[in-house]
């Protein structure tokens, strides 16, 4: 068959809760199969940039919600794009590919939140490709049977997930939690492939079967998710449907196999962020290194579809080799691009668009594919032969220039391989062996025991807790009934085995909490140094449970508590109401309200604010996370949330933003890091803790002389910023300055001298200021040259040392840098620069009319450390929040003090009030000082009706 191109399709969505709040802009325009982004940036150079692709799937507006929750076109003429019409334009071309012996593979790839997984797979409503594609292949199988009686089919699903280079089976209780993973092999005409000793496709024949196994491998991957403190949105997801067709054409009996490959991809934007920060990759360790090599191997493809001859680099990646035969061979392949409408999201957009635009360059071969399981086998058999036949002839050529001793042990080391091998082998045809029937069969045994053992038909009628997980997809796939066996009133909920309700997650402790039913009513009681939540709020007593309550047990775990029994109407639908509505997003917004983080009103703020306040909700449980393996791996490292005004750190023109405040316990050291370089060292943490779970050791070498949970010591760090009003050299006046620093609490920590010195293009000084003064600057000024003079910096703490600064002028890329002082706090700079503007224009006129010049001051920290450091990292931290208890214990008794003081101030005031009113209405003109004063300070009753008579027996003339 000739090659064909690799077909695009491009998906936008509708803004979601978050972009409604935030005001965004809706800036990609659809028109046919054209789709167009606008630069929300109205300065920018490139207004707007069209793509074409093969479909432009426009499902922003234009939709109407029917009543079983379908979203469809609101009319004739709407160009709404809904389920339907993604699965006739791909999934029906799949399913004829597939029914025609070709392989064929659709793939999803986007940002986190733009839609790929409601393509891929949908809601219960509106249901994606995989469930459509699952259930269409089996109604077809049923008309091909009544139209040739005596066709065999058989389908076989596998559903396969690759997180940090690690391919693990989401089918497999066991294989979902396998650290190692599964194996890649290659070999000549087959390409990359799991063997099936390990990954063995599951028999299906119907679509409810492979409902069943999706919500398997839904449950695992939770699980997996939270046992290994992985994150979903960083694994890739695979479902493979094997489809084998025979059948007797001519007298002849014929067979077609085809392999459909369904893949969720990985969020997008981490990858694009992490690169620009540089600090996983500066490191050698690439957490998002799939995403990165199918770039690579995707402009390769397109290189050599445009005649370059360059090398494709398939191998450099676990998902790359997987997708080898969809992006360069034998299948016909599909590619779905989901993309954001908001103006917030508009760099993320833009290169998801060209990432779709450089693919639909890529052409594959796609052919009618044998039995690939017949040829296997035929394969084995004469693989086997030879290993039979050729172990003499190899060990016979063992180099004779070996001593005895070495030819012995390569002798033994030979025979060892060789066996190794034939087992290997006879083992992997004595599995291919097995009839589809017998593995059939045992399918169906094992799908009646899901059905006897679903917990999701319990779960209608009994009390129990609902995963919420921040992939959409995975809420609602684990549930725990809170069923209390006979003469049983407790629930023991945790990590070890012998707990009643066994779950995983950091900060969950072997026996957490308990859950007690009394009087008809359910419990929740913390143990000691367990972290539960309800509905935002940190509890350490027992407290009473309520329908849809949010639960976070340990740092990041979170539940909905769901009791039927309480309802008065059709309970299945008002829980599925719930479970939708209710998002870690909104539980995160619970506690940071809780936690004085975020006050009333957060969704009427400016969009700046907003959106900076959301950036926080979504760094909170991985910041929690993260002190959490501080804690269990005793770093004595602490990590804080807080936002920092752009302008306390040198930078006028940026938004409001959260930062992370790192400290460690019993020295003085601390680094402020910003959220991208967090999230980069945050997956660095789980992989580290990951590797010292195994065995209280660290054995990954990347990290034997490297710690992702701190900076070197030696790393400078921003001590302070200054600034100075350079609006003088607009008149060629000189400056001589000294400027104090602020830390970013505001606090002042130097003092800095600074000079600004117009002058010549030579960097010759005007010494002459009545000659080269210039009055009117908009007028007068052509060209502009001054020299940047900084002399010395005097620091208040001596905890510093090569202390250097860096600052930026108007219209500058890069920072000048001065040279570090020595090891002092008040080192000599002695810096100079001229800044040179050859052609002054308006704009130059106005920053320097508007603008100071913001000078940072950085410097390496000299820790000082103190007996208190040999507390473990949960000391710290309880020491920590008593002191805090403490201090608002103390505030609040001050409080309570001014509010004493508050109201007998209004006492007094009252008091004296009513005796001026009663004056004036004796038509007295003056009172006493005596009497007022005497007013003031007493509050008895009798000393004030006392006044009233003095006063009104006065006279003018007293």
């Amino acid at each position: 068959m000739p090659s064909e191109n690799l077909k695009v399709a491009v998906r936008v969505r509708g803004f979601n809760d978050r972009e409604k709040a935030l005001n965004s802009k809706c800036v990609v325009e659809m028109n046919g199969n054209t789709t167009t982004i606008k630069n929300p940036d109205l300065n920018a150079s490139e207004t707007e940039k069209r793509f074409a692709f093969d479909y432009s799937y426009w499902s922003f507006d234009g939709f109407k919600v029917e009543s079983n929750g379908y979203l469809a076109p609101d009319g004739p003429k709407s160009k709404y794009c809904d389920q339907k019409r993604v699965f006739d334009d791909l999934g029906q071309g799949i399913l004829k590919n597939a029914f025609e012996g070709f392989n064929s593979s659709i793939f999803a790839y986007g940002q986190t939140g733009s839609g790929k997984s409601y393509s891929i797979i949908g809601t219960p409503a509106n249901r994606g490709l995989v469930p459509l594609v699952c259930e269409q292949i089996f109604d077809m199988i049923e008309e091909k049977k009544k139209q040739n009686p005596e066709g065999q089919f058989e389908v076989t699903f596998s559903m396969i997930e690759i997180y940090n280079e690690v391919i693990r089976d989401l089918l497999s209780s066991k294989g979902a939690f396998d650290k190692k993973g599964l194996q890649l092999h290659e070999k000549p005409g087959r390409g990359f492939h799991i063997m099936e000793r390990d990954l063995k496709p599951t028999p299906v024949f119907s679509y409810s079967t492979i409902e069943k196994l999706m919500e398997q491998g839904n449950k695992h991957k939770s699980i997996a998710e939270t046992k290994m403190n992985a994150t979903s949105s960083r694994a890739h997801t695979i479902v493979e449907l094997i489809f084998k067709q025979t059948f007797k054409k001519d007298g002849n009996e014929l067979q077609r196999v085809s392999i459909i490959d369904l893949v969720d991809l990985a969020g997008s934007e981490r990858q694009s962020k992490t690169g620009a920060s540089g600090d996983t990759l500066k490191e050698g360790i690439a957490i998002n290194l799939s995403l990165t090599c199918l770039g690579n191997v995707i402009g390769a493809i397109a290189s050599q579809s445009g005649g370059k001859n360059v090398r494709v680099p398939y191998r450099d990646s676990t998902l790359t080799k997987i997708l080898m035969n969809a992006l360069g061979g034998n299948s016909k392949t599909v590619m779905v691009a989901a993309i954001s409408p908001s103006d917030n999201n508009y760099t993320e957009t833009i290169s998801t668009l060209r990432y779709a635009d450089r693919a639909k360059q890529i052409k594959t071969n796609a052919k009618v594919n044998e039995n690939p399981k017949d040829k296997l086998i035929r394969e084995l058999q004469e693989e086997i032969a030879k290993l039979k036949a050729g172990g003499v002839t190899m060990i016979g050529g063992i180099s004779a220039d070996l001593s005895k001793k070495e030819y012995e042990r390569a002798k033994r080391e030979m025979e060892e391989s060789i066996k190794r091998q034939l087992e290997d082998s006879e083992k992997q045809m004595e599995i291919l062996k097995e009839s589809y029937e017998q593995r059939l069969a045992e399918a169906m045994k094992k799908a009646k025991e899901l059905e006897s053992h679903d917990i999701n038909e319990k779960a209608k009628i009994c009390p129990h807790l609902s995963n919420i997980n921040i992939d959409p997809m995975l809420t609602g796939s684990l549930k725990h009934l809170l069923e209390f066996p006979e003469g049983k009133s407790l629930l023991i909920i945790g990590t070890s085995e012998n707990v009643d309700i066994q779950i995983y997650g950091l900060g969950v402790s072997d026996r957490h909490a308990g859950i007690s039913w009394e009087n008809g009513e359910f419990f929740v009681e913390p143990y000691l140094n367990s972290r539960v939540m309800k509905n935002g709020k940190q509890y350490e007593e027992k407290f009473k449970l309520n329908n849809f309550d949010r639960l976070v047990f340990g740092a990041s775990l979170y539940y909905l508590f769901i009791n039927p029994t309480k309802f008065d109407q059709d309970s299945e639908q008002l829980i599925l109401n719930q479970v939708t509505t209710i998002t870690v997003e909104k539980i995160q917004k619970e506690i940071a309200q809780e936690s004085g983080l975020i006050s009333d009103g957060f969704d009427g703020r400016e969009p700046n604010d907003l959106q900076c306040l959301n950036e926080l909700i979504d760094l909170m449980p991985m910041v929690e996370e993260a002190n959490q393996m501080s804690i269990l791996m005793d770093k004595k490292m602490r990590y804080d949330l807080m936002i920092l005004n752009p302008i306390v750190l040198g930078d006028p023109h940026s938004k409001p933003k959260p930062v992370i405040l790192v400290k460690k316990f019993g020295t003085t050291l601390e680094w402020i890091w910003n959220s991208d370089k967090f999230l980069d060292r945050k997956a660095l943490m789980s992989d580290y803790y990951l590797d010292f779970k195994e065995d209280g050791k660290i054995n990954n070498p990347n990290y034997k002389d490297y710690d992702p949970f701190v900076d070197a010591p030696d790393t400078p760090i921003m001590v302070g910023v200054g600034l100075v009003e350079p609006k003088c050299v607009l008149h060629r006046v000189p400056l001589n300055d000294n400027p104090k620093f602020f830390d970013y609490s505001k606090k002042l920590v130097g003092n800095l001298h600074v000079e600004l010195l117009p002058c010549d293009k030579q960097g010759i000084i005007y010494e002459n200021i009545q000659e080269s003064i210039i009055q009117n600057p908009e007028k007068s000024l052509q060209e502009l040259y001054f020299l940047v003079r900084i002399n010395n910096i005097k620091c208040l703490s001596t905890r510093y040392k090569k202390i250097f600064c860096q600052y930026k002028c108007f219209g500058e890329e890069q920072f000048a840098i001065t040279d570090a002082g020595g090891d002092t706090n008040n080192p000599n700079i002695s810096h100079q620069r001229i800044v040179s503007y050859p052609k002054v224009d308006s704009k130059t006129i106005k920053y320097f009319s508007t603008f100071p010049l913001f000078i940072q001051v950085h410097g390496v920290q000299m820790s000082s450390t103190n007996d208190s450091n040999k507390m473990t990292t949960r000391q710290w931290f309880e020491k920590e929040k008593k002191e805090k208890i403490n201090s608002v214990e103390k505030l609040r008794e001050e409080v309570n003090r001014l509010h004493l003081d508050l109201d007998r101030t209004k006492n007094k005031l009252k008091n004296l009030e009513t005796l001026l009113d009663f004056a004036e209405k004796k038509k007295k003109k003056k009172i006493r000082v005596d009497y007022v004063r005497e007013c003031i300070l007493s509050n008895n009753p009798e000393i004030m009706n006392k006044l009233y008579e003095l006063v009104n027996k006065m006279n003018d003339k007293d």
